[in-house]
C-alpha cells in the first residue's frame, strides 16, 4: 500500500485555477482506463465493513484499498446540496454540490474554491438526506477531459477513518508522505511545492461544471 501511496501522485506545479473548479496540476499523468471501476464517478451508501468476510464485504475492501492507494487527492468533503436528475440547468445528470473540508493527502492547485460541483453518476436517484452529510472524496485526475478527473465517494465511518489517518501516519514515518499529506520524492524532497490544506473560498463557477 505504501508503494501505492507514492505512486498515486504526480508532481505539483505552479499553475492554477482560472476558473476554480478542481484542475489537475501540471505534468498529471493521464488517465487509465483500467481505473473506471474504482474510480468510478459514483457513492458507496453504506459504510464499509473492514473487517467482513462475506463476498460483497471483500470486493468492498478491495475497491477502499485501490481507491486509497491510487488516488491522487483525498478529502472530507460537506455536502451542501443534491441536485436529481433534471434539477440543475434542465441536465439529465445527478449532482452534488459539495464543500472541501480537510485534504487529507495530496494537494489542490492555487484558486480551487471550497466549493465544487460533481458529476454522480448512480443508477438510482440521489436521496435527498445526503444534503448535509459529510463524505470522503477520492479522486484521480484525468487531463484533458471534462471534467478532468475521476471520483468515487463514501461516508466518513469512525472505523474506515482511523484506518486511513494510522495508513496516512505510517506513510509520513516512513517518508512517503511529508508532515502535511503530500509525496515525497526517492531523494528526501517534496514533489512539489503545496498549494495550501484550504481551497480558496469562493464558488465554483457552475455553469462550466460537469
Amino acid at each position: 500500500m505504501l508503494a501505492a501511496l507514492s505512486m498515486a501522485f504526480v508532481p505539483s506545479c505552479k499553475n492554477r485555477s482560472n476558473t476554480g473548479e478542481l484542475t489537475p496540476p501540471d505534468g498529471a499523468v493521464a488517465w487509465d482506463s483500467r481505473y473506471v471501476d474504482v474510480f468510478d464517478d459514483d457513492y458507496t451508501r453504506a459504510p464499509i465493513h473492514l473487517d467482513g468476510r462475506a463476498p460483497n464485504d471483500v470486493r468492498d475492501q478491495r475497491l477502499f484499498a485501490a481507491r486509497l492507494g491510487e488516488a491522487n487527492l483525498v478529502a472530507e468533503v460537506k455536502v451542501q446540496q443534491v441536485w436529481g436528475e433534471g434539477r440543475y440547468q434542465g441536465r439529465k445528470e445527478q449532482y452534488l454540490e459539495i464543500e472541501l473540508q480537510q485534504v487529507m493527502m495530496g494537494e489542490l492547485v492555487k484558486g480551487t474554491a471550497e466549493r465544487q460541483l460533481l458529476l454522480v453518476e448512480a443508477d438510482d436517484p440521489l436521496p435527498g438526506a445526503l444534503q448535509g452529510q459529510t463524505l470522503l472524496l477520492f479522486l484521480r485526475w484525468a487531463p484533458g477531459e471534462a471534467p478532468p478527473y475521476h471520483h468515487h465517494l463514501m461516508p466518513t465511518d469512525a472505523e474506515a477513518m482511523a484506518y486511513i489517518a494510522a495508513l496516512i501516519e505510517h506513510a509520513k514515518a516512513e517518508g512517503v508522505l511529508d508532515a502535511e499529506g503530500v509525496p515525497v520524492d526517492a531523494g528526501g524532497g517534496k514533489r512539489g511545492r503545496r498549494k495550501g490544506k484550504k481551497a480558496k473560498g469562493k464558488k465554483a463557477r457552475k455553469g462550466d461544471a460537469g
